[in-house]
């Protein structure tokens, strides 16, 4: 039995050791750093791209001009008509010019556009 006991006190002894010899693992500086780095960036851009949205949303809802049959021109190029379609002149071939009193007018290629909507020709 003495035979078995100085090894098993020997393992345990080590074991103790080193259990007790392991320390928490701790944070790597340039880690924190970097996600320190990675956090303002998204937060920066967060707050961009939130900006950006307003803005462009304030561009679509303010009102240009009306067109002489009574179709409602946006700031950001779209064209509401009175019987509630909108659509994108630019994407007909077609061109919006607004004078400074509210007055605009819509010219270029006419036909039926991609929309299936006759513009006179």
């Amino acid at each position: 039995m003495k035979k078995l006991m100085i090894p098993l006190t020997t393992i345990a002894l080590a074991a103790t050791f080193g259990l007790a010899s392991i320390a928490p693992a701790s944070a790597d500086q340039a880690a924190a750093t970097r996600n320190t780095i990675l956090g303002a960036a998204a937060l920066i851009a967060g707050i961009a791209i939130e900006s950006n949205v307003a803005h462009k949303n304030a561009v679509a809802n303010t009102v240009e001009g009306y067109t002489s049959n009574g179709a409602t021109v946006y700031q950001d190029g779209h064209v509401v008509e009175p019987n509630g379609q909108s659509y994108y002149p630019g994407n007909e071939n077609q061109q919006i010019a607004c004078n400074g009193n509210g007055g605009c007018s819509i010219s270029g290629n006419y036909g039926y556009g991609n929309n299936g909507r006759w513009n006179r020709r």
